[in-house]
């Protein structure tokens, strides 16, 4: 694909995933903030412009902060994963430059309508349906952005990659992955956690110790492929 064309090919899925409204009517049935109000959440795609980037990020979903902002991972888990990849030789300041940021659905699914008994929101888990409605965007992003690192954070993510590659999501296991990679073509998949300080799965100390294994070899896959002088 040249250029003239690829260029044309990412502003068709910019367009088309800025105007879906697939899941209109299941992202209605969750409040945008419980601790505020019963406002529904409506269809708002968090879109930062599909182009060729060394890296792709695959998170769950955009949170209340990118629903609010328009911009993706605004929120804590995203400055933890800026953090997270600064130390691992993919500088801050470089993040946006050399990294395409996605999710396994493109818009904030709401909250859950029932607050913890804390009295704080969690956000909504997306849906089977939702996830298939953003499939074809997912595999659309993935043949534009021509990433050599894919990086997935946590279980839907995780199972997401598994879809493209037709390959079985039921029974997948972070436990089984995070500290691993493979390779799909000419990408290199390096399996992440959530880093959510909210995920429960960070503390399990055999995990934690899976987490670390994770960043050394993101770091490697860093340096070798020369990334943060892309």
């Amino acid at each position: 694909m040249d250029a003239v064309v690829h260029a044309q090919a990412c502003k068709r899925l910019d367009d088309d995933m800025r105007a879906c409204k697939r899941c209109e009517s299941l992202f209605a049935c969750n409040p945008v903030d419980p601790r505020k109000d019963d406002t529904r959440t409506v269809p708002r795609p968090i879109v930062s412009g599909v182009r060729a980037k060394p890296v792709l990020l695959l998170g769950q979903a955009p949170g209340i902060d990118e629903y609010r902002s328009g911009k993706p991972f605004q929120g804590d888990a995203g400055q933890q994963i800026r953090g997270i990849f600064d130390e691992l030789g993919l500088p801050r300041a470089r993040f946006d430059s050399l990294v395409y940021s996605s999710a396994t659905i493109k818009c904030f699914p709401g909250s859950k309508p029932k607050l913890r008994e804390n009295g704080t929101r969690e956000d909504a888990v997306p849906s089977a349906a939702m996830l298939a409605n953003c499939r074809p965007f997912l595999e659309r992003q993935f043949a534009l952005v021509r990433p050599r690192v894919l990086v997935t954070l946590g279980l839907r993510p995780l199972q997401s990659y598994f879809a493209l590659r037709g390959r079985k999501t039921s029974g997948l296991r972070l436990e089984d992955f995070v500290g691993k990679s493979e390779d799909w073509n000419d990408t290199t998949v390096v399996f992440f956690p959530h880093t959510s300080g909210a995920s429960r799965w960070h503390n399990d100390a055999g995990n934690k110790a899976l987490f670390r294994q994770a960043k050394a070899l993101l770091r490697t896959v860093f340096i070798e492929g020369a990334i943060a002088q892309a």
